[in-house]
């Protein structure tokens, strides 16, 4: 099962909040994030864009401003690579998100 479902054609956008391992979330003004859509076989779908929301420790958005149109009906994963200003890089857990079709059209 995915963490996500998506519908195919609409605004990919997702906020998610990033945390430690005591649970509290992690102040990320000064840090740079990126970000991919892959499937199953890695290729690439999107690059996303991350943004981490002000004001809001830990809190973070992952978008695409393009056209999700043509995304594959399928079950699609990213993660967050996370860099501090020293360099040292984290990843997030991987989300995976299960893409389907809408009814409207």
């Amino acid at each position: 099962m995915a963490d996500f479902v998506f519908k195919r054609g609409t605004t990919f956008l997702v906020t998610l909040i990033w945390r430690d391992q005591s649970g509290t979330p992690v102040d990320m003004s000064r840090v740079r994030m990126s970000a991919e859509l892959r499937d199953c076989t890695n290729t690439l779908i999107a690059p996303l864009d991350c943004c981490a929301v002000p004001d809001q420790p830990g809190t973070y958005t992952l978008s695409f401003a393009g056209d999700t149109s043509f995304w594959p009906l399928t079950v699609l994963r990213t993660d967050v690579q996370i860099t501090s200003l020293n360099g040292l890089i984290s990843q997030t857990q991987t989300l995976t998100i299960s893409v389907i079709d809408r009814v409207t059209q």
